[in-house]
């Protein structure tokens, strides 16, 4: 009997993430704090119609997922981008770790404590753990790694994401103290990211001793999973790591294949055909269909992926305030929801979604094309401009650059649509290789509205490699960052973040599209596989419900 299978997974706390897993009368081996089961998911082992298994796929050793682009780096101290994040994810693990919930716990560290205003973060460490490589785990790689991270001379992506610390303070072999250079609230979240894992220190060694040694494509981590090959342009490879410090939570599959497969009608054929276990950004116009498919469970709900088209504030034709908020009025976000995204998501009133705590809702860019004909006139530009829209050349962001390019040719914006794979594209951004206009997609990993708002909109975070790719620079907005970042008490935070947010949207240097639903579906013979809010996957817990 064909079963449809579409769920809409409430948001808990503040943020929360998907669980995807097909729930079955099997018991999970996920550990209780990893493995609730998502209310209301149909079984997918029951078969009302006899033990006929025609149509599903016989269980095998091997899990195999289906990403929509190529990881940019196995090093998550030089990836910006949720597909690199969910390959790492299985070989790195960090002190702290975000739950099912999203609430911070304990990782590598056993135990952590703030001091009174918030300048230190002490860590207890677990003892025992050892790297892939055989490598011990303790205070001084902790150390080592921030120090590497921080370096300027590295030149690595995300040595701005840890630049609160100022001082990694060994005690003793297993308790290191993180002082930051200023009092920080956040501190924990950010070292919860997945990009705070840790490397192995030989890894590390390597590189200081030949700086032509490629992190990007040797990962030493403490994971369940270790590095296996990287073939390009088709799969990351891992396996089981049969050494790993967490005997409650061993892998519970011998490896798991990541291939990239950009075309979105490829990677539904695949799942439809069993080639694939796994699809981690479901093309929306591709769910109703699949809801049909007795060995395939879809799922959708809440995400924190903000959709938005950034804008070189360095170019004269952006410098009149009134030229961006025509930009917005210009595109129909709900006609972009309903044509594009298949009604899977919600206009963007803020710069951050509504998950993030400290998001703040702002009166939204209404429809409205004569008005913006009006406002481009004002601002002396009645005859339009040309201009370059840069995006990723997945199905999803190419059909939303065509769509907006239609939709700014309205007030005589011309726009020439140039799609790249996603790792050019970054490197493009962060060089400042003739950015004009592109298209964001942009999600904290830390669940919170400081790395929310900062990476894309703080002075001290333009390219080369930093984020703020826009050149948007507003001294106040910088102000108000720093002041929440320090501030202790919540509410005082939270009317800081808000003040923030109405600034950055009145003064519009994106065009705010739309916050999309995270969409996703999975065979139905495996499960333990968790979709996170800012897009990325966690399948540390992934099984075969048949064995």
């Amino acid at each position: 009997m064909k079963k449809k299978k579409m769920l809409w997974l409430v948001l808990l706390l503040v943020t929360m993430l998907v669980f995807v897993s097909a729930c079955t009368d099997v018991e999970d081996p996920v550990d209780d704090e990893n493995g609730e089961e998502t209310e209301g998911t149909e079984n997918p082992g029951e078969d009302d119609e006899g033990d006929d298994d025609s149509g599903m796929i016989e269980a095998g050793d091997e899990i195999v997922v289906a990403l929509e682009a190529e990881p940019t780096s196995l090093d998550p101290f030089n990836s910006t981008d949720g597909v690199s994040t969910s390959v790492q994810k299985t070989m790195f693990e960090g002190l702290l770790r975000f739950d099912q919930n999203l609430d911070i716990a304990p990782y590598l560290a056993e135990s952590y404590e703030y001091n009174e205003d918030a300048t230190e973060l002490r860590f207890v460490l677990r003892e025992g753990i050892t790297f892939h490589d055989g490598s011990e785990f303790n205070a001084e790689v902790v150390k080592a790694n921030f120090d590497f991270v921080l370096d300027e001379d590295n030149g690595l992506a995300r040595r701005s994401f840890f630049n609160f610390i100022e001082e990694v303070e060994v005690v003793d072999e297993f308790e290191v103290i993180i002082h930051a250079s200023e009092p920080n609230a956040s501190m924990a979240s950010y070292l919860a990211h997945p990009t705070a894992g840790m490397k192995s220190l030989e890894e590390l060694e390597k590189k200081m001793e030949d700086p032509d040694y490629n992190l990007d494509r040797n990962a030493v981590g403490t994971g369940p999973f270790q590095y296996v090959e990287w073939l390009d342009g088709q799969h990351v490879v891992v396996e089981k790591n049969d050494n790993y410090w967490d005997q409650d939570n061993m892998a519970q599959v011998e490896s798991i294949r990541f291939t990239s497969v950009q075309e979105a009608s490829t990677r539904v054929n695949q799942l439809r055909t069993g080639e694939v276990h796994f699809v981690d950004t479901l093309p929306t116009g591709e769910a109703d269909s699949l809801m049909d498919e007795e060995y395939v469970n879809v799922f959708s709900g809440p995400s924190m992926n903000v959709f938005y088209i950034g804008m070189n504030m360095q170019e004269d034709k952006y410098q009149d305030e009134n030229v961006r908020h025509a930009m917005n009025h210009a595109v129909d976000k709900d006609q972009l929801i309903a044509q594009v995204v298949d009604g899977f998501g919600r206009v963007a009133d803020s710069p951050i979604a509504p998950p993030v705590y400290g998001y703040s809702p702002q009166e939204v860019y209404e429809y409205d094309v004569e008005g913006a004909l009006n406002l481009m006139a004002e601002a002396g530009m009645e005859d339009g401009f040309e201009a370059t829209l840069w995006t990723r050349n997945s199905t999803e962001f190419v059909a939303i650059a065509e769509f907006v390019a239609m939709q700014l040719e309205e007030i005589g914006i011309e726009v020439d649509v140039q799609a790249y794979e996603s790792g050019t594209l970054f490197d493009m951004l962060d060089n400042n290789d003739g950015t004009d206009l592109w298209i964001g997609r942009w999600s904290p990993g830390t669940g919170e509205a400081d790395w929310g708002l900062r990476p894309n909109f703080a002075s001290d975070r333009v390219p080369p490699n930093y984020n703020n790719s826009g050149f948007y620079i507003n001294e106040d907005v910088d102000q108000l960052l720093n002041d929440a970042l320090e501030n202790p008490d919540e509410e005082e935070r939270l009317a800081l973040y808000h003040e923030a947010q109405e600034i950055i949207y009145q003064e519009a240097p994106w065009v705010f599209l739309h916050v999309v639903d995270a969409v996703a579906a999975q065979r139905t013979e495996v499960g333990g596989i968790y979709i996170m809010q800012d897009g990325s996957v966690d399948m540390n817990g992934v099984y075969f419900i048949n064995q």
